[in-house]
């Protein structure tokens, strides 16, 4: 049975997990997609995605997938962390209600360049 409290699971997770407005503003953000992109709290959630979103074209279609409720499995993305560039895979999905666009729930792992190159192949931005 499932014991630890759901917030502790989730903020100590070891995997990514985010959640962005229909805006693009980043509403929260776990320790471990902290950690990654090497951001503090404050320099991260309530910043807009494209902040952060290296590749403009592919930040317009990740938001254009998910505005129509459109489940992204295995997005790659290259995300400006704080030191260095970052290599992301991303799954994400919308919360909606009585169909309205809330949030996404996004998780990313990092990858390395050479594994992100092989998932690029399969989208275009």
């Amino acid at each position: 049975m499932f014991t630890e409290n759901p917030e502790d699971f989730i903020y100590n997770s070891s995997i990514g997990v985010h959640a962005v407005s229909p805006e693009g503003i980043i509403l929260y953000a776990n320790e471990c997609e902290l950690e990654v992109l090497g951001y503090t709290k404050e320099e991260y959630v309530g910043h807009h995605v494209s902040e952060y979103q290296i590749d403009s074209n592919c930040l317009a279609d990740m938001m254009e997938r998910l505005s129509r409720f459109d489940v992204l499995k295995n997005y790659p993305a290259r995300v400006q962390g704080k030191v260095d560039i970052k290599y992301i895979i991303y799954n994400s999905s919308v919360y909606e209600h009585n169909g309205e666009f809330k949030h996404t729930r996004c998780y990313a792992t990092e990858v390395e360049k050479n594994i992100y190159d092989v998932f690029v192949k399969y989208f275009e931005f």
